[in-house]
């Protein structure tokens, strides 16, 4: 009999190094749904995520530091991501009641709690040794009411906080997370919602 020449569906995590382990334990306790370590060369970079931040207009275009057109071009951002290893992504689910009042507020606040997790999630891994590890979060920076950028030769307010999403820079969030067998934002959000960020290694 002739041996089966399939082979097991590889599982797309990544095996964390030991200091890699320490910053996600540290972000699942701060707060972090999910934490996965996955190869750079499977974050999916595409640009048609670039134009559908123009076509239609995103409120956010040309109104935050963090969003095009002060972004570098995804062929630029394609190249650098080359340059990289691994990637942690990391997620932040929350439950949402239906029939809440701030119901809106209720699905944009963990945005910003998945910002911080990015921001300490980066600085733990320079700390650990990844010298070039970049956080990029989910959804358009919201650490301002209003971005500098609308006022005249603004420069921002949170340099060392301020980070672009994924998507602003060209990445595939559904098509990543597919990739990687993690939970997606379903649309229209219901019963959940789950905010997802990726620090580069």
């Amino acid at each position: 009999m002739k041996e089966s020449s399939k082979t097991p569906a590889k599982n797309p995590a990544q095996k964390p190094a030991p200091r890699l382990s320490r910053v996600i334990d540290t972000l699942k306790k701060k707060g972090a749904s999910e934490v996965r370590v996955i190869k750079a060369a499977d974050v999916i970079v595409d640009e048609r995520v670039r134009l559908k931040c123009q076509v239609p207009i995103c409120d956010s275009y040309g109104k935050n530091l963090m969003c095009p057109p002060y972004l570098p071009s995804v062929a630029d951002f394609r190249d650098a991501l080359a340059r990289y290893d691994r990637a942690l992504i990391v997620q932040l689910s929350v439950p949402l009641h239906r029939k809440a009042k701030g119901r809106t507020r209720a699905v944009f606040d963990p945005a910003r709690v998945l910002h911080e997790l990015i921001n300490l999630g980066e600085r733990l891994c320079f700390e650990a040794g990844y010298r070039f590890a970049t956080g990029l979060i989910g959804g358009c920076c919201r650490l301002c009411e209003t971005c500098i950028a609308l006022e005249p030769e603004g420069h921002c307010r949170h340099p060392f906080r301020a980070r672009p999403s994924m998507e602003a820079m060209g990445i595939d969030v559904i098509g990543t997370l597919e990739k990687a067998k993690l939970p997606l934002l379903r649309f229209p959000v219901q019963d959940k919602v789950t905010w997802t960020g990726l620090i580069l290694l």
